[in-house]
This record gives structure tokens, sequence and C-alpha cells, in this order.
């Protein structure tokens, strides 16, 4: 029998060993990788990762990579916070805008308890305030009178005396003679604009004020805010605008 040459039976031998090899790894094991192919063989999990990175299947690169209403955050698609479109309505009923982000939630306004225009208080000194009677602070000497924080149109900005009034309420609250009682804030508006645009003002005037009140000391958890929007509103001129335009201050 003839001899092979040394050259053509070294490359015979290279190559079984390269078969031996293929047919014994397959490449690297799901979900390591070494390029994309290694990611999308068949037989993987229906939610396996499609993309290499770091020699490691993961699900995706970039955010075009994710559904909608998903980003891709260190390879992983996860749920993009406020998302909105067709298929994903925004919670607490707020619009949808064009950047698919939700406005602010909508702000429901409470029916009258205790009184309105017909049906007066009866208490000695009480007045009707946000659709229930309000009886005056018995703080002593600075600490009865809160007068409501205005504000300009269209605008949830405290004017400088307003946070003199509100220093001085704190100071009550804090340390002084009404100490450890809490705070009701009702932001209204003047009767001008859409409805529910009025309402969202109305709620970001009076977490404005809540915000500065903290921000003096006052705890959180000692506050309460609402909106009554445009709901209260009875001006007809500029003056009575202005009226309207405030967040009520009831200490209980």
């Amino acid at each position: 029998m003839a001899r092979l040459p040394r050259n053509v039976l070294l490359v015979a031998i290279i190559a079984l060993l390269g078969t031996v090899i293929a047919l014994g790894c397959g490449g690297p094991k799901y979900p390591s990788c070494d390029n994309d192919d290694h990611c999308n063989a068949e037989g993987l999990p229906a939610d396996h990762g499609r993309f290499c990175i770091n020699h490691i299947c993961q699900q995706c690169r970039k955010d075009k990579d994710c559904a909608a209403g998903q980003e891709c955050n260190a390879g992983a698609c996860t749920k993009i916070k406020g998302y909105c479109d067709d298929s994903h309505a925004c919670e607490g009923g707020g619009d949808c805008g064009k950047d698919h982000r939700c406005g602010p939630a909508k702000v429901t306004s409470k029916a009258p308890v205790e009184c309105d225009d017909e049906h007066a208080c009866k208490g000695a000194g009480e007045k009707c305030q946000n659709g229930h009677c309000v009886a005056p602070s018995s703080g002593g000497p600075g600490c009865t009178d809160f007068p409501a924080p205005k504000f300009d149109y269209e605008s949830p900005a405290l004017r400088p005396e307003s946070k003199e009034v509100l220093q001085r309420l704190v100071t009550c609250i804090t340390s002084g003679t009404l100490k450890g009682r809490r705070v009701l804030l009702t932001g209204h508006c003047d009767a001008r604009g859409e409805y529910e645009f009025n309402m969202g003002l109305g709620a970001e005037r009076a977490e404005g004020v809540k915000n500065f009140l903290i921000g003096l000391g006052l705890s959180a958890s000692a506050i309460s805010t609402s909106s009554r929007g445009k709901l209260d509103a009875n001006g007809a001129d500029e003056a009575g605008y202005a009226n309207d335009r405030r967040v009520d201050v009831e200490v209980r």
C-alpha cells in the first residue's frame, strides 16, 4: 500500500479533531454565548434572551428591542413608569400625552356634606368652608386666624404675604397654642378655564402650600390636601377672581 504524504496526514488529523470537538461540544451552553446565533438556536425556551451581551444571552441591547411600554435596562426589558397608549390606560384617569406619558390624575370633587349657600351653619362663629361647618380656631393670640393664601392667574406660586401667614401657622402648631393640631388645605380657582384644568391647578396649589409647610418643619402626616377647582368660584370681576384663587387653611 502507498504511504500518504506527511502533510496530507496532518491535515486529515486536524479535520478529524475539529469534527470531534464540534460534535462533542456544540458551542457554549445556553445562556452562555459567543454571538447572537447561540442565543437563537432551535429548542430554546420561548422567552429566551435573543442577544449575546458579555457572553450571556439577554433580552435586549436597546429600547427598540423591547415591546411597547418597555425599555431596556441592563439587558432586560422593564416597564416604563407612566407609559400609556391605546392599550395602556393611565392610572387615576389622567390623559395620555403625545409622548406616551400620563398627565396628572384627575381629581374628583366631593359634594357638600354639611352646608352650602342654602344651608347655613348653626354653631356660634362657624362658617361654611368647602362644604362643611368650620369653627374658629381657639389658639390664643396670633393663632386664631390664618387668611387663605391667594394666587395669581393660572399660577401655583405662593406670594410673600402668604408665606408670612404660613410661617405663623407652623409656629402655632409646632410650639404654640395649637400644638398637635392637623391642617386641611383646599385649593380653589376662579371660574375661567376648563373644569379638569382647574381641578388640577387647585390640587397643585394645595400641594405647593403643603410642601412649604413641610419645609418649615411641619410634619407631612399632619397635613391633608384636596381640590375644589372652580366649584365654589363666584367672582364676576377681577376682584372676585382674585378672591377665588386661594387655598383655604383649616386647623382641626
